[in-house]
């Protein structure tokens, strides 16, 4: 999640931008504001705001999309992330329906539609809905595609923009080959991966996450090469380490694990990977 959520955020000049006056753009500054703030207080009261601004609106777009944009994002701030993805996905529909009745708009509404599909798979998959979160990161690889494809105007947005859209490309690849882990569909998994790696061969993620969809298809040796690769990228990375540890604990090798692991914590000490590196060690010596 963490790679698409700095990659993909809707912001207030794209959405005004396409849907909103100075008037409207204001108000959703002003609320996702609130929503992006850490505390809970705040984030209620932008779903109290975007709900108020939503039915206090004139015709047309005021509020709609850019009011529940900022909503979702709010509720998934307070952990309602079923919620804000049910929200994420009616957006999107709305974004393509608008597009159907205006074929001008249907460029710019690409953008956002891909951008709504794209957060709503990532709170699906904070919902641990994996089957939807995958279902709506494939919605985006497909409009994605289809976008691309047909970007020979030179209004497109994906027109002339091939670095963004190779790495965008790779963080989706990415983010739905580590679902489908999730889902156990490692086959699938190593497929989606490996089209990442074509896309970004200098990323370590890429990887990583192959390395695991081939340790549980117990493919060691596969999983012993691409963490090697990691590695060269990514020298002592706390994520590769602790998947190595893993994979030397899946090969019998239980003083090679307990080493990667204890460097772990000797070098993360303060980190949440030291505390993961520790369990597994305590579960090493368990009988």
């Amino acid at each position: 999640m963490k790679y698409l959520f700095s990659l993909i955020v809707i912001n207030s000049f794209l959405i005004t931008a396409v849907f909103a006056d100075e008037s409207e753009s204001q108000k959703y500054q002003k609320c996702m504001s609130l929503a992006q703030s850490p505390e809970p207080v705040k984030q209620a009261e932008a779903v109290q705001y975007a709900t108020d601004w939503t039915f206090g609106g004139t015709a047309g777009f005021a509020g709609g999309v850019p009011a529940g944009h900022c909503k979702a994002l709010a509720l998934l701030g307070l952990g309602q992330a079923e919620t804000a993805a049910r929200l994420l996905e009616k957006l999107g529909e709305e974004l393509a329906i608008s597009a159907e009745s205006d074929p001008r708009m249907q460029q710019k509404n690409d953008q956002l539609t891909l951008e709504l599909y794209i957060q709503s798979a990532l709170a699906w998959k904070a919902a641990k809905a994996y089957d939807k979160s995958y279902l709506a990161y494939s919605l985006a690889l497909s409009s994605m595609q289809a976008s691309m494809q047909a970007s020979t105007t030179q209004d497109s947005p994906f027109a002339d923009n091939r670095g963004n859209n190779r790495t965008l490309l790779h963080e989706l690849y990415l983010e739905r080959g580590t679902l489908q882990i999730l889902r156990r569909q490692y086959k699938a998994a190593i497929e989606d991966l490996t089209l990442a790696i074509e896309q970004d061969e200098q990323r370590f993620e890429g990887f990583l996450q192959r390395a695991k969809a081939y340790r549980k298809k117990n493919r060691l040796l596969k999983a012993r090469l691409d963490l090697k690769q990691a590695m060269i990228l990514a020298l002592d990375h706390p994520d590769i380490l602790l998947e190595q540890g893993i994979l030397w604990r899946a090969r019998g090798d239980k003083p090679g694990a307990r080493r990667v692991w204890q460097k772990i914590i000797d070098r993360y000490p303060k980190s949440e990977h030291a505390g993961l590196a520790q369990t597994n060690i305590d579960l090493l010596d368990v009988k």
